[in-house]
């Protein structure tokens, strides 16, 4: 799947790769986007036992764990020549948010939401890490303004339209919804990489 049909990067010669990449971004992000709007009052409403530093709670361990491991993690994939480690990466960190997103739609105690955060932290690391190496591994010198000017601005829509369509969501069909859809697109997101696997400068 390379969204030619989008053309947002026509004017470089990584274009397939820079628009796959994108995608699997905003995805990803989007998805996180989704659930940041509500957590909150989904933590509150649903998780037994928990408040407001809860909320706190979790997404300190959430940095934390994205801090400590995201070093490690760098070392990993600089350990491996070519970028298919990198691919792997972005697919499995998709997924497994995917999945921890979905499994915290279920959840109902307050060491279910910080064990789901520990993990959307470490995932958090893997796709940073390999992202920005596949990412800025395919720009032309000359190019790279204008590539990361594009991206910006496609994850700067696609961001703030995930969060007004989060609160509407969360409003008609309950932040048990917001959570699973977020969850969706986040595994959804982790497909379109594997494509990569067939580009020559890859």
């Amino acid at each position: 799947m390379h969204l030619r049909s989008l053309h947002f990067f026509k004017f470089t010669k990584y274009s397939s790769i820079t628009e796959v990449l994108a995608l699997n971004n905003v995805l990803y992000w989007g998805g996180d986007t989704f659930v940041s709007v509500v957590l909150a009052l989904f933590v509150t409403q649903y998780i037994e036992g928990s408040s407001a530093s809860s909320v706190g709670i979790a997404y300190m361990i959430y940095r934390l764990a994205s801090s400590l491991s995201t070093a490690s993690v760098g070392r990993f994939l600089d350990e491996h020549k070519g970028y298919r480690d990198e691919i792997w990466a972005l697919f499995f960190a998709s997924i497994i948010a995917g999945m921890s997103y979905i499994g915290l739609g279920f959840a109902t105690n307050l060491w279910h939401l910080y064990l789901v955060m520990a993990i959307l932290g470490v995932c958090r690391s893997f796709d940073n890490n390999a992202w920005q190496i596949l990412f800025f591994s395919h720009i032309e010198a000359d190019k790279k303004g204008q590539v990361i000017g594009v991206n910006d601005a496609i994850y700067g829509v696609v961001m703030g339209a995930m969060a007004a369509l989060s609160g509407f969501v969360g409003e008609i069909y309950g932040f048990r919804a917001v959570i699973m859809i977020a969850g969706i697109l986040m595994f959804v997101g982790g497909f379109p990489v594997l494509s990569l696997r067939k580009e020559k400068s890859i």
